[in-house]
């Protein structure tokens, strides 16, 4: 027996402050876009199953068309939003910088809403992080930002002769036995300690260091977290990875990745997370 006031776990819903707080947080994102050369996309909620290749393995909402073909609610804008704007709009549009303001779905009934931000040059990634700070900014003062490679970590775990799935059956203070180097970039916490490292690190990890060093002193945040071989919760972030949080939220992931062929980075800023930490702390 379903009572009329329940609704299926994992629904969402918003009403009095916090829709009030939901769309004053969508509208200052639109606001901040628009400032800074983005241009808006409104993906369809249902897509052909065969352009979610890269989640075969997710909980995707799978349906069928009129036709018979397999079609999922959006599990993920990123990569409707770049397979649309390449393949579909190639020809209409070479704008590179979109945003988008739209739930996505997965099995059996989440439905989480986000703020989305992609650009189609993996070289914009300092502009994209400070965009989305300046949104989650005008709302909470208190966040940290956690900047990694993930390059680096594939980089330590194939000298150490060890896969992913090996690395991470690993407590740490097993891989600070693997080898002296992976005892030093795990005391690596913030950019002088980066900097630090950077003069000790064996060779082949110098460029990816560097690298990551320079991203970090370009985003305009003063509570910045280095973190060389943090894991990237999304599976397409294969280079610069960012995180924002405030104690168990997280607020905003990111990074670069390659899709369609192109060299892209991106951020989605988890609305419901964002409102429900506002409410807590008011």
């Amino acid at each position: 027996m379903v009572f009329e006031h329940e609704i299926p776990q994992g629904t969402k819903l918003h009403f009095g402050k916090s829709a009030r707080l939901k769309r004053n947080i969508e509208n200052k994102a639109c606001e901040i876009f628009y400032h800074n050369g983005f241009e808006e996309i409104i993906t369809p909620s249902f897509s052909y199953f065969e352009h979610q290749q890269n989640f075969s393995n997710r909980h995707i909402i799978r349906l069928s068309s009129q036709n018979n073909h397999q079609i999922s609610l959006r599990y993920d804008s990123t990569i409707d939003t770049i397979r649309i704007i390449t393949k579909r709009l190639g020809r209409s549009t070479n704008h590179q910088k979109w945003f988008y303001i739209q739930p996505v779905f997965s099995y059996p009934t989440s439905e989480i809403y986000q703020i989305g931000a992609e650009c189609l040059d993996m070289n914009e990634l300092s502009t994209i992080i400070n965009v989305g700070l300046e949104i989650l900014s005008s709302f909470i003062l208190d966040a940290y930002l956690q900047i990694s490679n993930a390059k680096i970590l594939h980089l330590c775990i194939n000298e150490i002769g060890l896969n992913i799935e090996s690395y991470n059956a690993l407590c740490v203070q097993e891989v600070e036995q693997k080898a002296l180097f992976m005892k030093q970039i795990l005391e690596v916490n913030d950019i002088e300690s980066l900097e630090r490292f950077l003069s000790i690190a064996p060779m082949f990890l110098r460029f990816e260091v560097e690298r990551l060093i320079e991203s970090a002193k370009m985003c305009k945040h003063n509570r910045i977290i280095i973190a060389p071989l943090a894991k990237p919760v999304v599976d397409y972030y294969d280079d610069m990875v960012f995180k924002v949080f405030n104690a168990n939220h997280t607020l905003m992931l990111g990074g670069n990745y390659n899709l369609q062929g192109y060299e892209c980075c991106g951020f989605g800023i988890y609305t419901d997370n964002v409102v429900d930490l506002i409410l807590q702390e008011s």
